[in-house]
């Protein structure tokens, strides 16, 4: 099957904020190659007491993705967070803003009070850049269709805390200062990708085994069979048709640009859930759960396939 390519919006938050924060050193490095080479989006887990799978991995999740992207791409930065929520460092964001934008995540997007639909988000990450402080305020360019907004010093804490966040890694993260100190090629570049990946599948298997988890493709039969035995609840359908099944199929055409010259097969397996991740879109929207639940079973298979070729890959 031949794939059009597809140019247009998806929810790359992390991605995009950090590819602003290099372009203010003038370094233009495109978000779909950061949101790669982070490693985000592969493999899948369902949580108990869920009904649905997130297609992405345990050990790769975006606040790591961030820190790992710079690294493979050749750069040092500061990045830092609060063990204690109490210790909001507000007046160190404010310093550091002097000399440079900052990368803050993750933040709930229900206290980001300049978006009209805030307080319909509550409890879902997202990533800003922010790039001045005020008496009163912190200006940030919001990745969602938001920039040069504003937000107050209060309302910034509450979503900076992220206490709904589950994977965060303590309270107030963020990255800044970046400075390239190496120029990796192409090849270089995919390798450390390469390695990176093999490593999210690996240990996502060591921690899924740990914390008894179903993961990757049983992870989406997991689904297939929710969808199935019609357990999805409004709030599980509301996230996959508004969120998981698009950013899905954009991440996976990304996935497979990234493979195309170096291994086709990758390249055709991703281009293959990017299709099916359409499909399931479509399907969900129109309430087709019979069929949802086949081309979920399909996506499964796809996802095994691809798994076992990348962890047998030999650079």
């Amino acid at each position: 099957m031949k794939i059009t390519k597809y140019i247009g919006n998806g929810a790359y938050c992390y991605s995009n904020s950090t590819s602003m924060l290099l372009a203010s050193i003038g370094e233009n490095i495109s978000p779909s190659l950061i949101e790669v080479v982070g490693g985000v989006g592969l493999g899948a887990y369902y949580l108990p007491g869920t009904n649905v799978a997130f297609f992405s991995n345990f050990s790769g999740l975006p606040d790591q993705a961030i820190s790992k992207a710079l690294e493979i791409l050749g750069f040092e930065f500061v990045e830092k967070a609060q063990k204690n929520p109490d210790d909001y460092p507000l007046e160190d964001l404010k310093g550091m803003l002097k000399n440079g934008p900052v990368v803050l995540g993750p933040l709930d997007m229900g206290h980001l009070v300049y978006d009209p639909k805030h307080s319909g988000h509550g409890g879902i990450d997202h990533f800003v850049l922010a790039y001045e402080a005020d008496e009163n305020y912190i200006h940030l360019h919001d990745p969602a269709g938001f920039p040069h907004v504003f937000i107050d010093f209060e309302n910034l804490k509450l979503a900076w805390k992220a206490e709904k966040i589950g994977y965060k890694r303590g309270h107030y993260r963020y990255w800044t200062k970046p400075k390239r100190i190496k120029t990796p090629t192409e090849e270089e570049i995919y390798n450390s990708a390469m390695e990176h990946f093999k490593f999210i599948y690996r240990n996502g298997e060591k921690y899924g085994k740990k914390k008894d988890r179903i993961i990757d493709d049983e992870a989406i039969l997991k689904l297939a069979e929710n969808v199935s035995t019609d357990k999805l609840k409004p709030s599980d359908i509301g996230m996959l048709d508004s969120f998981v099944f698009q950013l899905g199929a954009k991440r996976a055409l990304d996935y497979a640009s990234f493979f195309a010259s170096r291994d086709k097969k990758l390249s055709e397996l991703k281009n293959k859930q990017a299709v099916l991740f359409g499909k399931c879109h479509t399907l969900l929207v129109s309430k087709k759960w019979k069929e949802l639940s086949e081309v979920l079973k399909d996506f499964a298979e796809v996802e095994k396939e691809f798994k076992s070729h990348l962890l047998n890959h030999e650079q």
